[in-house]
């Protein structure tokens, strides 16, 4: 392996397999690249689902961020431990999570707090709760504009709307409205999908403020539209895999100015037979939603992935090679996300040397209620 490439370690000898490895000075390029396309922090509310890390969300607090996004309660408490300014959980909780989102705001006033509805049943569930608690909910209305995950469609979100303004124990916020559904490869395609998908919000809009009220904010996209809805003036934009980026997001949007930082490390456990390789890759250690490959090995690029199990990965090679047993490798997961959320820690690499390790401190979903 050759010791000039990006990815590599000096002190190989040291890494345990299978690992992940964070480069801090590429998540720092990731982020001024964030703030070049949404024009500044004041646009960028991201998401920290991919990297899970408090000196991920410190790393952009440092350029002015301080509003993000999560999905469990595990990522609240990290972003409350970080001192941000806003919490948006972007996971529409049901009764046991809301009232633990509720007693994490009362004790950090500080912080504001807020989290989707998309129905009738969960906005009075919210608003008896926080009748209840003499609190407040501030609610965003989790639009479905064609990924069909979440969220209620443009065309039945005025009636709730309706209902939210009317309980005095809920504050709208706004719209939120993600669309992982548009992935179309070609750049103008995205754009213009992405831009046919939301005229149904922009009716919704009108259809508020015609009314007399105010959508006085909208949170759109994720990654893949990320820069289709930078061109939208008014929408506060929220990628989240930018901060790490990974293989899959590089192949819908190839002309992305974002750096891959995170490589998974794995060793060469065994060659059975010949041309066949086997490493201690398994579903354990890379995310195996998707089919094969899940991964791409560098210097393997061509190598064809037949097979993983728990704690294996098997590939059959054909090239001449002089692969030994307890060799590593590098390589780029196609889906970071899940991968992160597989490991404790990561080892953290700058100028090849390894530096201090992040812990994943919101992998938790068990949290004392």
């Amino acid at each position: 392996m050759k010791k000039s490439a990006w990815y590599s370690v000096i002190q190989e000898e040291k890494l345990l397999t299978p690992g992940l490895l964070i480069y801090p000075e590429r998540v720092k390029f990731n982020i001024l690249a964030m703030l070049s396309i949404a024009g500044g922090a004041e646009r960028l509310w991201p998401h920290i689902k991919t990297h899970k890390m408090r000196e991920v969300v410190k790393l952009q607090m440092n350029e002015g961020i301080t509003r993000f996004k999560c999905s469990t309660l595990g990522e609240v408490e990290l972003l409350i431990s970080c001192e941000v300014s806003h919490i948006l959980l972007a996971h529409q909780p049901t009764e046991v999570k809301a009232k633990y989102f509720l007693s994490l705001q009362a004790k950090n006033p500080q912080i504001q707090f807020s989290t989707l509805v998309d129905n009738e049943s969960s906005l009075q569930l919210f608003s008896d709760l926080a009748t209840s608690k003499a609190q407040q909910f501030s609610l965003w209305i989790d639009i479905n504009n064609g990924m069909n995950r979440t969220g209620v469609i443009p065309e039945l979100a005025f009636s709730l709307y309706e209902s939210i303004v009317k309980k005095s124990s809920i504050q709208f916020q706004g719209l939120h409205v993600y669309d992982g559904h548009i992935r179309p490869l070609n750049q103008k395609a995205r754009i213009e999908k992405c831009n046919t998908d939301f005229v149904a919000v922009d009716h919704l809009i009108k259809n508020i403020e015609i009314s007399g009220g105010l959508v006085s904010q909208i949170i759109a996209g994720g990654s893949p539209s990320f820069f289709p809805h930078s061109l939208r003036s008014r929408v506060i934009l929220s990628p989240g895999t930018t901060l790490l980026w990974d293989l899959g997001y590089k192949k819908i949007w190839e002309e992305s100015p974002f750096l891959n930082a995170a490589v998974v490390i794995t060793r060469l456990i065994s060659i059975p037979k010949k041309n066949i390789l086997c490493f201690d890759l398994g579903h354990k250690a890379i995310a195996s939603e998707m089919p094969l490959p899940r991964v791409e090995i560098f210097g393997l690029e061509g190598a064809n992935h037949i097979g993983q199990s728990e704690e294996h990965l098997t590939i059959e090679y054909g090239e001449e090679n002089d692969f030994k047993v307890g060799d590593l490798f590098y390589a780029i997961p196609y889906h970071i996300c899940p991968t992160v959320a597989k490991y404790n820690k990561a080892y953290t690499v700058i100028d090849g040397n390894l530096n201090s390790t992040w812990q994943i401190d919101a992998r938790n979903y068990h949290l004392e209620i």
